[in-house]
């Protein structure tokens, strides 16, 4: 972690790697700056730049760094409540502490935190801990942030939205009429009466195989089987009646 430099608004180095890039003539080499800046008043903001030379790199970042800069809520010198940022793998857990604690963090959460002005406040890191990760998980807790105001607000607007809903509920006697259409097109007890009497002889039939005659029967089928025999037989007998 490096100073980069002082004045309206603080920035600090959090990272900087050489990078390659397979071009068809061969490798390209550039360098990749992670910048965090902060006036330490309750703004902050990152960013991360990449160029052929590391000033160049850094001086990138730095000017994207504070185009991207937002406000944050400070209470006592720390948050106003419990938050959890993620970005990929990597979590982070902010909690609001008292006077004199001071800033429990790793690197890259301590540079975003100090540039943002807060003394005293505990972090909990999770997964992975890759520092770019890390910065933006940070700073996706901070945007989270809302002050006891803006937390009033949001629950007067959701308990309006449960007394509207209310008002837009049908009555008891109210039916619409949707309801109405499925009310007439429910068959009647008689009609569900016939309709399971229809299915019901399959089913017997189906499952006593000696009543299939009086089953084909009924529904006008004929017994080939039976009509098979019947000609054989007579057949047989007319052969013996020949032969005689």
């Amino acid at each position: 972690m490096t100073l980069v430099e002082k004045g309206e608004y603080d920035s600090i180095l959090v990272s900087l790697r050489r990078v390659t890039r397979v071009m068809k003539g061969g490798k390209r080499f550039r360098f990749s700056a992670l910048v965090v800046v902060g006036d330490g008043n309750g703004k902050v903001g990152a960013a991360l730049a990449k160029a052929p030379e590391a000033m160049l790199a850094i001086r990138k970042a730095e000017e994207k760094a504070k185009k991207s800069m937002f406000n944050v809520p400070i209470v006592n010198e720390t948050i106003p409540h419990e938050i959890l940022g993620i970005n990929t793998t990597s979590k982070v857990l902010l909690k609001p502490a008292g006077k004199g604690t001071g800033i429990i963090a790793s690197m890259p959460v301590r540079s975003v935190l100090e540039k943002a002005g807060y003394k005293n406040i505990l972090t909990k890191s999770l997964g992975s801990n890759n520092h770019i990760n890390l910065v933006w998980a940070t700073i996706d807790a901070l945007k989270k942030l809302k002050t006891k105001e803006e937390q009033l607000e949001i629950l007067q607007s959701t308990e309006s939205k449960d007394q509207f809903e209310k008002y837009l509920k049908p009555t008891d006697n109210y039916t619409t009429s949707q309801e109405k259409l499925k009310q007439t097109s429910k068959p009647t007890t008689e009609e569900q009466s016939k309709i399971e009497n229809q299915s019901k002889p399959t089913e017997q039939y189906r499952s006593n195989p000696k009543q299939k005659d009086n089953f084909r029967n009924k529904f006008n089928k004929p017994n080939y089987k039976k009509f098979n025999k019947q000609t054989n037989e007579s057949l047989k007998d007319n052969n013996e009646n020949n032969n005689e």
